[in-house]
């Protein structure tokens, strides 16, 4: 059987339904589309290796024998390192680095490690993403947002308009980015930089008043931690605790950490 394919959806069971309704998106954009459910993937590379492992395995198969292999690779459903129950999808786990990190934890995730299909340089060989979900509700809206999104385009100022969070140590390569692709762009940027030093209370209102004003994504410059963004001398530029705040509601904010 000859397999190929463009575009490639490897789905959680759970969401097999929103999935499907992806797919035909891509299809009728005019790419060529295959969907393949987790639990099939582990049956086919039954190895005592982690459900990862198997993962890579049948990506790394797809990329060596499809004609065409995938460009695009998209996993559906959520990974949780804690929460067998909860870990849809797993993110390949590795060790941390030399240094603390201030959570106490002592593994990274890493979906970069997926797409490094023709040697392990680091460099991913096709486009990886994920959509998160970890419920067939959430399935559902994050879906019917992209396709909202896609077949209706949307207007305004907002698909112009960046929100960009700064550490105070990173402030620098915001203001590269800006310089080199917003500015050029005619962009207009909303800026909550650490520096500006606001309370921690004020920076994070202000990252929400930015979202919820309307924005096409939101990069944040910043360390990272597993529930938040944070500065440098510990002020916290958004948290988890702040998305019930966010009320825009039609589209969905793409999130990006530099």
């Amino acid at each position: 059987m000859n397999n190929g394919a463009d575009y490639l959806v490897v789905t959680h069971n759970n969401f097999t339904t929103q999935a499907n309704r992806l797919c035909r998106l891509r299809d009728s954009l005019g790419l060529r589309v295959k969907m393949a459910e987790v639990s099939l993937v582990y049956q086919n590379f039954l190895t005592t290796r982690p459900r990862a492992d198997r993962i890579k395995a049948f990506l790394h198969q797809v990329y060596n024998a499809w004609n065409p292999r995938p460009q695009y690779v998209l996993l559906v459903g959520d990974a949780n390192r804690t929460d067998s129950t909860r870990d849809y999808l797993p993110s390949k786990l590795f060790p941390k680095f030399s240094y603390p990190y201030s959570y106490g934890g002592s593994f990274h995730a890493s979906d970069n490690w997926y797409a490094e299909l023709a040697d392990s340089n680091y460099v991913p060989d096709i486009i990886i993403g994920r959509l998160p979900v970890s419920s067939a509700a959430s399935a559902d809206s994050v879906v019917s947002k992209i396709v909202r999104y896609e077949t209706t385009p949307p207007s305004g100022q907002w698909l112009k308009t960046v929100l960009m969070d700064a550490s105070v140590d990173r402030e620098r390569y915001a203001t590269d980015y800006d310089t080199a692709f917003f500015r050029v762009a005619g962009d207009s940027v909303i800026k909550v930089y650490e520096s500006s030093g606001a309370p921690t209370d004020s920076l994070r209102r202000r990252t929400v008043r930015g979202m919820n004003q309307g924005v096409v994504f939101t990069l944040a410059v910043s360390h990272g931690a597993e529930v938040s963004w944070e500065g440098n001398t510990g002020r916290t530029l958004f948290s988890y605790l702040d998305i019930p705040s966010l009320t825009n509601a039609n589209y969905s904010v793409c999130f990006g950490r530099g």
